[in-house]
């Protein structure tokens, strides 16, 4: 390196050598080949680690895209499903609206003819023509009475020891 201040002429100082001397080899050189041997198998494991970590991210990125397409296709099944149940009700709200529109349609002509039923004509109709007789309603007077009859039967039971009952045995012979 130059120094920092002016050199007068060609002074060797004024100049940094172009070149580096070379040193004797020693104990160090021999350090050195083994620190590289060393080195290069530091750097085949981590190359190896990085490819591992790789691996591992790869199949981290996979696992997440089938758990979101997972995800994505049992949210698409339950709208499915969801619009199935949807158009079913709809079908049956119509359904039950023609029905409804048939029970009214049948109801207003069951008006219409019971608007052009006289009764007493049938009536007269019934007993001149059939020989029907109309009877007056005689009323019953019932009793307020409750005719069913209950039956109750009492079991004694007789509760008397092993004692009591030998001594009945001898007395009753």
């Amino acid at each position: 390196m130059a120094r920092m201040y002016y050199q007068y002429e060609t002074s060797p100082r004024k100049y940094e050598p172009e070149y580096t001397p070379k040193k004797k080899p020693n104990k160090k050189i021999e350090e050195t080949k083994t620190s590289k041997k060393d080195i290069e198998k530091k750097r085949l494991e981590k190359a190896r680690k990085q490819k591992i970590e790789e691996k591992k991210n790869k199949t981290k990125q996979v696992a997440t895209v089938v758990v979101i397409f997972v995800m994505l296709l049992s949210i698409s099944y339950r709208q499915i499903s969801i619009m199935e149940m949807f158009n079913q009700k709809k079908e049956l709200e119509n359904n039950l609206a023609v029905i409804e529109k048939e029970n009214g349609q049948v109801e207003k002509s069951i008006k219409e003819v019971e608007s052009t039923l006289d009764w007493n004509k049938i009536k007269q109709t019934a007993t001149e023509q059939l020989g029907m007789q109309s009877k007056e309603a005689i009323p019953l007077d019932l009793e307020k009475m409750d005719h069913v009859e209950t039956q109750t039967t009492y079991i004694k039971e007789e509760k008397t020891n092993l004692f009591e009952k030998i001594v009945g045995f001898i007395i009753n012979r």
